[in-house]
């Protein structure tokens, strides 16, 4: 991971906690039907084995409202189950202006997104928070979360493992935040 894009975050913190008392993620996509509700499950019961949910939050959502109220990708949710991952029954929703401010990290899956955010956020007060997802990631090369949207089953299995990664290295750089 030694892109441009990734250089400044080597040594930032993850996050600074909201007012709420919890530490927020949102997880973004295109579409937030494959990689951002992969990525939210993912977290989320990572977080909850470790019994963390009062601590840590996570959501997600898409570039493009086009999905909005659909549920994830079939196929992704049958990799995500041979993993043991259940459907929490998510609904796609699109990113809006006032996550950029509600939640403190904002992880996009490709430069795509994180180009996309970042115009999002015309003034560029929120930058610190968009974080790229493979950021988080040691044990696969892949510099962007690869969208398997128009692949087969193994598109969908190599993400599930790619952001089982990335979500539990995310997990642990927060832990460390919060001194746990």
């Amino acid at each position: 991971h030694n892109t441009e894009i990734y250089a400044n975050f080597a040594n930032k913190k993850v996050s600074n906690m909201t007012k709420k008392g919890k530490h927020t993620v949102l997880f973004i996509c295109l579409g937030n039907i494959c990689r951002s509700p992969a990525a939210e499950i993912i977290f989320k019961k990572m977080v909850a084995e470790q019994g963390l949910e009062h601590l840590v939050e996570s959501d997600s959502a898409g570039m493009i409202g086009y999905h909005r109220g659909c549920p994830p990708d079939s196929r992704m949710l049958t990799a995500l189950k041979k993993y043991g991952y259940e459907d929490p029954g998510l609904k796609a929703r699109p990113v809006r202006k006032e996550d950029l401010e509600q939640f403190d990290l904002i992880v996009g899956m490709d430069r795509e997104n994180l180009r996309d955010l970042k115009r999002l956020d015309e003034k560029g007060q929120w930058t610190g928070k968009i974080v790229p997802m493979c950021f988080f990631t040691t044990r696969f090369p892949d510099e962007e979360v690869p969208d398997p949207y128009y692949g087969g089953p193994d598109g969908f299995e190599h993400l599930v493992k790619l952001l089982q990664d990335g979500c539990g290295n995310l997990l642990e750089r927060l832990k460390e935040q919060l001194s746990l």
